[in-house]
């Protein structure tokens, strides 16, 4: 870590990175350090020009680094081709010109953050949010935000330095794990940055091998969970990064058979989530879906099963009758294509619940007449909406491949396969590759009768990644 001379300073002054973070900067009167930089290790410096006390003239117009109360940043800074790079860099925190340029390239473009998203109409929200916090959170969210920037690259170009690339990507990769782990939430502010910087992480990860995704998911859920509760119901910027993470470590633990780190709120959100759209309260019944599947997988007590089958009688029913809830102004906010896609999306979400819930209940060669019409049903809703819109419908990956598994026709299998490429998701290009060899193994499991639940193949899907040959 690099070292620096500290000004002289009295105990009321906060640090540099306190100060850019906008937190109180606990010290002792005659003490060196913080205790933030201390907890993390960095070195803690007074470098910046103290002002005098006061109100700032009103005609003070220039953004400040650590300001991120507005939309700003993005709308000043951003939007150009010159980005404040230099302004942003803490002192003691090392970051050259290819860095820069790599920061300048990945905030220069709202569609950079689009990829993970359900419609591109949440590419400049989405954008507005992570270039915003991360001149506020520098130290922190650096080297994931350097990750996915290379992993960028790496999808959109091809020459001779992808090994390099790569290579620095992992590193950076390796950097920003090592700062999650230090990383714990003590107010909402930190919250916040704990959150960026696992949706960043996973996006990354994603793109360089899949392996690692559920750790940083359940890591982040549960330093972030005594403060993201109050905010589900009213924040879109917290909605959106917190249900993506949920969404992830729910699938990972539904297809594990392990219980889910966090369940999401039961209470009606008025929020569009970016990555679940209209179902986000379809969440809790699948978080129950788990504790099923796990407790199914441990216990073979007959009252126990028998309050489980109950217990997946109640969630049916509800399942059935689940309608999105209703929003204000759906219709003016947003454009028909995105709808389409919108509604899509929470129709395959309520019929892959059904359809996990009933292969909870009954195994394979048994209730197989229900289960292919509740398949079918998500496959064709999935082709009207890409048939309507000429756009895939994203964020779909779990309900796509709970309904694929339930696929015996060979040629229908055969398109199963080549539209993995069109609804799992993009920006998870490993995935993609391990969820065909998932398809294939469990098709073949289910016909030797090796396999009587899908849950319980040798194989797993997508989001973890045991089925990948690397």
């Amino acid at each position: 870590m690099m070292t620096t001379m500290l000004k002289r300073h009295n105990s009321r002054t906060a640090c540099d990175r306190c100060y850019k973070l906008k937190e109180r900067c606990d010290r002792s009167a005659g003490g060196v350090s913080c205790t933030r930089c201390d907890r993390l290790t960095f070195v803690c410096s007074i470098n910046r020009p103290i002002r005098a006390a006061g109100r700032r003239p009103k005609n003070w117009g220039r953004v400040l680094p650590g300001d991120t109360s507005s939309d700003s940043i993005t709308s000043s800074m951003v939007t150009q081709q010159n980005l404040p790079i230099d302004e942003w860099v803490t002192d003691g925190l090392k970051i050259d010109l290819q860095e820069k340029e790599l920061l300048r390239a990945l905030l220069s473009q709202p569609k950079n953050f689009g990829h993970h998203l359900v419609s591109s109409s949440f590419e400049e929200a989405e954008h507005r949010l992570l270039a915003a916090l991360l001149p506020r959170a520098m130290p922190f969210l650096k080297d994931a935000y350097l990750a996915y920037a290379g992993t960028l690259q790496l999808t959109q170009q091809d020459t001779a330095s992808d090994v390099i690339r790569m290579n620095d990507s992992y590193r950076y990769a390796s950097s920003a794990i090592g700062m999650l782990r230090l990383l714990h939430a003590t107010n909402a502010q930190e919250s916040t940055v704990c959150l960026t910087l696992g949706t960043v992480l996973v996006l990354s990860v994603y793109s360089l091998s899949g392996l690692g995704v559920a750790e940083i998911c359940q890591h982040c859920l549960s330093t972030t969970a005594a403060f993201t509760d109050a905010a589900i119901l009213w924040d879109e910027d917290t909605v959106s990064q917190y249900s993506f993470l949920v969404l992830l470590d729910t699938a990972d633990c539904l297809v594990h058979c392990r219980k889910p780190t966090q369940r999401f709120p039961s209470e009606e959100t008025k929020v569009v989530s970016r990555h679940l759209g209209v179902c986000l309260s379809l969440l809790p019944y699948y978080y129950d879906l788990c504790l099923i599947g796990h407790c199914m997988a441990n216990s073979f007590d007959t009252v126990c099963l028998v309050q489980l089958h109950k217990k997946l009688d109640e969630i049916r029913t509800a399942v059935e009758g689940w309608r999105p809830p209703p929003l204000c102004n759906v219709s003016q906010r947003y454009e028909t294509v995105d709808l389409v896609n919108l509604l899509a999306q929470a129709k395959v979400y309520r019929l892959a619940a059904l359809l996990v819930g009933h292969r909870l209940r009954y195994p394979f060669g048994r209730e197989d007449g229900q289960a292919r019409i509740w398949s079918n049903e998500i496959m064709l809703e999935l082709e009207l909406a890409n048939w309507a819109t000429k756009q895939p419908c994203r964020c779909v990956t779990l309900p796509y491949l709970v309904a694929a598994v339930e696929i015996q026709d060979v040629g229908s299998r055969v398109q199963a396969l080549e539209n993995v490429d069109k609804y799992v998701d993009h920006f998870m290009p490993t995935v993609q590759r391990a969820a065909k060899q998932f398809l294939s193994r469990i098709w073949l499991e289910r016909d030797n009768n090796a396999t009587r639940y899908w849950f319980q193949s040798l194989s797993k899907p997508c989001p973890v990644l045991q089925s990948l040959e690397l």
